[in-house]
């Protein structure tokens, strides 16, 4: 599938269909980063040549690829809108403040639609780098008192 066409295909998600928010390179970069990540989540082997996506994402997999695509998008929007200002004139005000956290919200709701499904998919995948911690259980701290011997 080529590139271009998920650009389009992830402009609509984003309500984006004029390109007033997304340059098509930057929408490219989105899903270029979902690639690889999704292939290393799904164990799959995907990859970009040539601008287009080898194998072809079908279904599932390819609805995936684009919801990565839309968490990747809205860290590029908390970037882009961190020196958001506010700015009052009389009865005049525009406060852009609130923009960074808005996207940060809509991330972090994204991220969870993406965990939910991709444990539809593949129960039991780790979709962050914390999720791949193991945690063994019984661990106690040794405490040592000075002078104390030590029996063998």
């Amino acid at each position: 599938m080529a590139l271009a066409d998920l650009v389009v295909v992830l402009r609509t998600d984003l309500s984006d269909p004029q390109g007033e928010l997304f340059t098509d390179d930057v929408l490219s970069r989105c899903i270029l980063k979902g690639v690889y990540r999704l292939a290393r989540d799904l164990e799959l082997s995907l990859s970009v040549v040539n601008g287009e996506v080898v194998p072809e994402p079908e279904g599932e997999t390819r609805e995936l690829l684009l919801l990565l695509g839309q968490i990747h998008a809205c860290q590029v929007m908390r970037a882009q809108t961190a020196n958001a200002f506010s700015f009052s004139s009389g009865d005049k005000r525009v406060d852009k403040t609130k923009q960074p956290e808005h996207w940060a919200g809509l991330e972090e709701d994204l991220k969870a639609v993406y965990k939910q499904r991709l444990s539809e998919i593949k129960p039991g995948a780790a979709v962050s780098p914390e999720d791949y911690i193991i945690t063994p259980g019984g661990l106690a701290p040794v405490i040592y008192d000075q002078g104390s011997e030590l029996e063998l």
